[in-house]
């Protein structure tokens, strides 16, 4: 989803260092209390989470992991820290359970291999919960969102769908969700005797917003709430076209039966109750897709 400048081999957290020795992968030798800190930026910490947490086997700090090339207002890289909504969200919520959430760079395409492989906790990043993921992970939801396609300021479409999008030359971020909704509307064109989508896949959001500003693609699908904000600056040269397309969810992706679910779905249902999470989105312009009731695994398709 989208969901714009990646540290090649770093890793970054939301304290810009990691541990070793304080994981959340729930094995932590000794039965070590949980990481204490004072109150943050965002909240107070809430002992009974805290205790809730420990509980869960989650003695440490949480390994966490997001994409920091997908770009403003979710994540990006900027004068060497990470920032934008997906790293405030991890810092308010260990917040409230008293600990940290470190955050790893790493691309899309990898946050759910790396959950799968132990690497980490929990991605915080925009990543649509659908059913086909959830056959990997489970998720806490934290937005609503859909996907649209974005054209060239100047360009003379003013309007696109996926039905329309046959023989269309348009670019999308490799692993989004947007990947696979244009790949299967390419299979339906062919099927129905009309031209393939001219599919180009970017590893990266800023290459195919470079492809779609100067022309070499004729558009550009991505997550929706991303696009009305890189629209809305000043030296915007993009617009919007068509109709949203799968409204759904956005959620944090953790490994499937992860004991940190319900300990995550309240913290943040807490943040919700507090006005913090409001005020996260707000800082970023996207509090239209803000939730009341914090979900789990709440995908529509």
């Amino acid at each position: 989803m989208n969901r714009t400048m990646r540290l090649l081999g770093l890793a970054l957290s939301v304290t810009l260092a990691l541990t070793a020795c304080g994981s959340g992968s729930g094995d932590a030798a000794g039965g070590g209390e949980t990481t204490t800190k004072p109150a943050g930026t965002w909240a107070s910490a809430d002992p009974a989470l805290a205790e809730e947490l420990k509980a869960a086997g989650f003695t440490g700090e949480i390994k966490g992991a997001t994409d920091l090339t997908i770009g403003m207002p979710w994540a990006v890289e900027e004068n060497g820290k990470p920032t934008g909504l997906d790293i405030d969200l991890a810092e308010a919520l260990g917040d409230v359970l008293g600990t940290r959430i470190d955050l790893q760079n790493t691309s899309f395409d990898s946050l759910i291999p790396g959950l799968a492989a132990g690497r980490y906790d929990v991605t915080i990043s925009a990543m649509l919960d659908n059913k086909k993921r959830q056959e990997q992970v489970d998720f806490v939801d934290f937005i609503i969102d859909s996907s649209g396609f974005v054209v060239p300021a100047d360009s003379d479409i003013d309007d696109l769908t996926l039905e329309t999008s046959c023989g269309r030359t348009i670019g999308v971020v490799r692993g989004s969700a947007e990947e696979m909704y244009l790949s299967e509307q390419s299979t339906k064109c062919e099927q129905e005797g009309k031209p393939a989508v001219k599919l180009q896949v970017f590893q990266q959001l800023q290459q195919g917003m470079l492809a779609v500003t100067s022309g070499r693609i004729e558009a550009l699908c991505g997550d929706s709430l991303q696009n009305s904000y890189l629209q809305a600056q000043p030296d915007s040269k993009i617009k919007p076209v068509g109709e949203p397309i799968n409204e759904a969810p956005v959620g944090m992706a953790l490994p499937k039966g992860s004991k940190l679910v319900p300990v995550l779905q309240k913290a943040l249902q807490k943040l919700v109750d507090d006005g913090a999470y409001v005020k996260i989105l707000e800082k970023y312009g996207v509090a239209e897709g803000a939730l009341t009731k914090i979900t789990v695994n709440d995908a529509r398709s």
